[in-house]
């Protein structure tokens, strides 16, 4: 049976001569123990906190010593981002070409058909060649060429530069 109230003990050596209250842990400790206790803390905060702070500040000494190798990586960037931009230029030119040159090609096939549908219309006028059904067909076409879709969709099929 304990004599002693269970909360003075020590929580080291459970002695009853606990005097000490540790107000981080909350544990009771005998001056003995208080004073080990004490320095467990000390090295833990060196070990633990001190040492990480030093690493980050020799870290940061590091990074401005490094400043000149900073100003070669930065002049690096700026090489590639001109080198990217005029190579992006370049391929923005090239398809702007190829896009002019497929409008004018589907523009002259457009008028090559114009002119068919031109020719045949001006050929029944002056020989006033048609019949009821010809006006038909004919309108019929000229319908079926101003419904025509003639927008064409471009397909980029990758993101690539040449």
């Amino acid at each position: 049976m304990a004599t002693g109230n269970q909360s003075n003990l020590c929580s080291i050596c459970n002695k009853p001569s606990a005097k000490y209250l540790c107000i981080g842990c909350k544990k009771c400790f005998c001056a003995k123990d208080f004073n080990e206790h004490e320095q467990q803390l000390s090295i833990k905060f060196d070990n633990e906190v001190v040492r990480s702070h030093n690493e980050l500040l020799d870290q940061i000494r590091k990074l401005e010593r490094s400043n000149s190798l900073s100003l070669d990586l930065f002049e690096q960037i700026e090489q590639w981002k001109n080198t990217t931009i005029n190579k992006v230029e370049k391929a923005a030119e090239k398809a702007q070409h190829e896009l002019t040159e497929l409008i004018d090609k589907q523009r002259i096939a457009i008028i090559k058909q114009f002119e068919s549908i031109t020719r045949e219309i001006r050929y029944r006028r002056e020989e006033e060649n048609f019949v009821d059904n010809d006006i038909d067909e004919l309108k019929q076409k000229l319908e079926q060429f101003t419904q025509k879709d003639t927008t064409k969709t471009i397909i980029v099929t990758n993101n690539q530069i040449d």
